[in-house]
């Protein structure tokens, strides 16, 4: 009986990213993660991490083949849904090298799930191991691919320890009455503070849109009447019911502030007179 050649492929290529011959130099991919300009700030824009994985590969000894960059593009996004990360699987299907050169293991994937599927999968397919630039993770030994795990699971909850952070600061100033965050409503602006402040023009169409839903006429004869009126919607064209709805159905609008948050499986509901000036 004859094995499959995907087999055969994957046996040698392991054998290539597991030891480097003396004639033959192990080829590497790097891959660089930026998800914000911020990033540019405190030293992990894609220019420092190309630099330290140009620097990484000749140290090793590499032949970096390609160094692909993912600017503004979440670490919660699936890699596999990149379009960055689309010519790394590329280069991988090409057999084009066997080691992948990252920054930082998070550049991968922020979730656990996420990091640790993408990393066997590359293993499991391509023969393809990680290996991080400023981290001790080298995924073609058993230790390395442990380490891998733990730090992994380590961001994962530090993540989780920021958002639940931030929610529990928006819920705090949802629950004293604050604007806690988001698009301001069609009518407002917010200051510098992100307190809501009113816009005179924008909150005399508010008013018509409350006095007139008020005497009975539909969200779409409202939504008629304005844009025959002229007035533009707030996304700057027609008025459409829906837009009319929003506006009559938000308490924003009389002086009370409403959210939904939700995390963990939990929900709470938070509407509470609200610190700005009502417009109705």
């Amino acid at each position: 009986m004859i094995g499959s050649t995907r087999i055969k492929r994957l046996k040698g290529r392991s054998t290539k990213a597991g030891s480097a011959s003396a004639t033959t130099r192990i080829k590497a991919v790097g891959y660089v993660r930026v998800s914000t300009e911020g990033q540019a700030e405190d030293g992990y824009g894609v220019d420092a991490q190309d630099r330290a994985i140009r620097a990484f590969a000749v140290s090793q000894g590499y032949e970096l083949v390609d160094l692909v960059r993912e600017e503004g593009v979440s670490g919660a996004t699936r890699p596999a849904e990149r379009p960055g990360f689309g010519r790394v699987l590329e280069l991988a299907e090409g057999e084009a090298f066997t080691v992948l050169l990252v920054y930082k293991f998070d550049r991968l994937a922020r979730h656990l799930l996420h990091a640790v599927t993408t990393v066997h999968d590359l293993r499991d397919r391509f023969g393809i191991v990680l290996r991080s630039v400023s981290e001790p993770i080298d995924t073609s030994t058993a230790m390395g691919e442990m380490i891998f795990a733990i730090l992994a699971g380590m961001a994962a909850q530090e993540r989780i320890t920021i958002t639940e952070r931030t929610m529990g600061g928006r819920k705090e100033k949802a629950i004293k009455g604050g604007f806690a965050g988001g698009r301001a409503p069609y009518g407002y602006t917010h200051d510098q503070d992100r307190k809501l402040v009113v816009v005179p023009e924008q909150a005399e169409v508010v008013r018509r849109i409350f006095a007139e839903r008020a005497a009975g006429l539909t969200l779409q004869r409202i939504a008629d009447g304005l844009n025959a009126s002229g007035i533009p919607s707030p996304a700057g064209g027609l008025w459409r019911a829906g837009a009319v709805h929003y506006i009559a159905d938000n308490p924003k609008y009389q002086g009370h502030v409403e959210y939904l948050f939700r995390f963990g499986g939990a929900e709470q509901h938070v509407l509470r007179p609200g610190t700005h000036d009502a417009i109705v």
